[in-house]
């Protein structure tokens, strides 16, 4: 993914707009690095927001695997005083992940987050990390 690719805050920052009770929105890649997220998240609470919501999916595709059709993780979500956590797949490699008021309307975010991922799902991508070739 280019940077020019990455800066698409401002639709980030259309969801929270448009689904109330959104606090947060980043897009994450499947191994827990930030690709983009909204101006109310700090780089750090950004970085550690990917982190768990990558572990969150993770548990997921394993509880899937398990008990499941072993075909990957859907849609995941962690209820938590002050707040929920909803994070959907967004194309190859990445997922979107939402924080929310814990009053929210929790169908009304998911929604509005898949309606999202339908619309630019070519570019919430994050294809997989090559190692640098040596010098």
């Amino acid at each position: 993914m280019s940077p020019d690719d990455r800066d698409l805050g401002w639709l980030l920052e259309n969801l929270v707009r448009r689904a109330p009770g959104t606090r947060h929105v980043l897009v994450l890649s499947k191994d827990g690095l930030k690709v983009c997220h909204t101006g109310g998240l700090s780089q750090d609470s950004a970085d550690q927001l990917a982190a768990i919501a990558a572990g969150v999916q993770s548990l997921a595709i394993s509880a899937s695997a398990e008990f499941g059709t072993g075909l990957g993780a859907g849609q995941s979500m962690a209820e938590f005083p002050g707040g929920v956590l909803l994070i959907v797949p967004a194309g190859e490699g990445a997922h979107l992940a939402v924080i929310a008021a814990e009053d929210a309307d929790v169908g009304m975010v998911a929604h509005y987050m898949n309606e999202l991922v339908e619309q630019i799902g070519g570019y919430l991508t994050a294809p997989p990390r090559r190692p640098a070739a040596a010098p």
